[in-house]
């Protein structure tokens, strides 16, 4: 049972010598062409890095627009309880500060965009929409 085992590891690790051999050979042989599934949006390395910031930067701000409603209404539902009014205005805080941060966060990527000579999100102007 034993010499089976063996002789299977052996076996296997031919077969996975063999494709590490072949596998990058045949990866060279492939044509590197755009596939059409690709937005235009990301076919050079200049808007792909504009389109990648803009998706990042509006997300984050989704995000805390939406943690910013749930603080709010968990504020509105706290009825007066103490400790899930703290909780409430707690989350209310930080979703502001995280709103804070992507606005900080949009401008200092903007710049170093520009400084890259890569004109980022939208001209300057903040980002509403993936183009």
């Amino acid at each position: 049972m034993l010499s089976k085992l063996f002789a299977a590891k052996e076996k296997l690790a031919a077969v996975v010598a063999g494709t590490s051999i072949a596998a990058p050979v045949l990866t060279l042989a492939q044509s590197v062409g755009t596939p059409d599934l690709v937005p235009e949006q990301f076919n050079d390395f200049d808007n792909a890095i504009r389109s990648a910031f803009n998706i990042i930067i509006i997300i984050a701000g989704i995000i805390f627009v939406i943690l910013f409603l749930i603080g709010g209404i968990q504020y509105l539902t706290a009825a007066g309880n103490e400790e899930n009014s703290k909780k409430a205005r707690q989350l209310i805080l930080d979703a502001i500060i995280g709103l804070v941060i992507v606005v900080a966060a949009w401008a200092v990527g903007t710049y170093v965009l520009q400084l890259l000579g890569i004109r980022g999100a939208d001209n300057g102007r903040l980002p509403t929409t993936i183009n």
